[in-house]
């Protein structure tokens, strides 16, 4: 292969092996913003279909989720504050989200006294949940760290758990380790760590957004990765082998060739003699020399 063939090859590969690096990094994440962009219904937060007799007064603004929260004792584990509807989007119903695809969550959050947030997915449980009453529905939980200055924080969809008063209330005795994450419907977000029970305290949140690898794309380009791997190897090998390897071949092919047209001799007893260990080997080596193959090669000589 000549010089400016083998540089022409070079830079291709090294220009698509660059390429393969900018669009897996910037599409390897799959994300969904679920505010500001403010695709997703947003409503009030309370506990009071679990008996209880907290308040939450939310205000939405273009980039912000003001909820003033008042924490009070009920027949249950009091909460308040707001949520999304995963199955309202753009003011349409749709159907279940599903939030396996995804891998951690970031709220970007500021709090008055407490100094975490509660963060709360409720999926459609099979067997346990029933279609518009909302205790019924599974709870996976986890809290966020916040405090009076606006932080980011994010936390793993591995994180959330089934919530202890859910598994009680419908009689389980321990965490049965399902989640039901592609049956998503709300997400959450209520009073954490460090709530004071009768004074107001207040959730502000400026973004919420999900994160999750493109599992679909990332199998895709590696597997572009691959054929792109094995074509370097084969160019490189074709481009850069030794001259002598040809002219080693070429000696080779010519010995068989004489041999073919003065003697008798088999392909096998031929490919033995040449130094070629398959008959199929030195047919191939063969019709790369000659353009013919050694029996081509013989009638035409005899």
């Amino acid at each position: 292969m000549k010089n400016r063939n083998k540089i022409l090859g070079l830079i291709f590969f090294a220009v698509a092996f660059a390429l393969w690096g900018l669009f897996f990094t910037q599409f390897k994440s799959n994300s969904l913003e679920l505010f500001p962009s403010r695709t997703f219904e947003i409503y009030t937060l309370t506990d009071h279909e679990a008996m209880g007799f907290s308040t939450s007064e939310v205000t939405v603004r273009d980039s912000l989720v003001d909820a003033v929260v008042n924490i009070r004792s009920g027949k249950a584990f009091p909460f308040a504050g707001f949520g999304f509807n995963l199955m309202s989007q753009d003011g349409r119903p749709s159907g279940y989200m599903d939030l396996s695809r995804f891998d951690s969550l970031e709220v970007e959050v500021s709090t008055v006294r407490m100094n975490a947030v509660g963060l709360r997915i409720l999926t459609d449980d099979p067997q346990y949940s029933q279609k518009g009453l909302y205790m019924s529905y599974r709870p996976l939980e986890t809290q966020a760290p916040a405090g009076r200055s606006f932080g980011s924080a994010k936390v793993a969809i591995a994180d959330f758990k089934t919530a202890e008063w859910w598994l009680a209330g419908m009689g389980l005795e321990k965490d049965d380790g399902l989640t039901y994450l592609y049956r998503g419907m709300l997400l959450e977000v209520y009073n954490g760590r460090g709530t004071l029970r009768g004074i107001p305290d207040a959730i502000q949140v400026k973004s919420l957004r999900l994160w999750g690898e493109n599992r679909d794309f990332m199998k895709g380009m590696f597997f572009g990765l691959g054929l792109l791997a094995i074509l370097f190897v084969c160019f490189v090998y074709r481009a850069f082998r030794k001259p002598e390897d040809r002219a080693v071949l070429k000696q080779q092919m010519e010995k068989a060739a004489h041999l073919l047209k003065t003697t008798d001799k088999s392909l096998a007893e031929i490919a033995l003699e040449v130094g070629e260990k398959k008959v199929s080997r030195l047919e191939r080596n063969f019709r790369k020399v000659y353009r013919l193959s050694p029996l081509e090669y013989r009638r035409k000589n005899d």
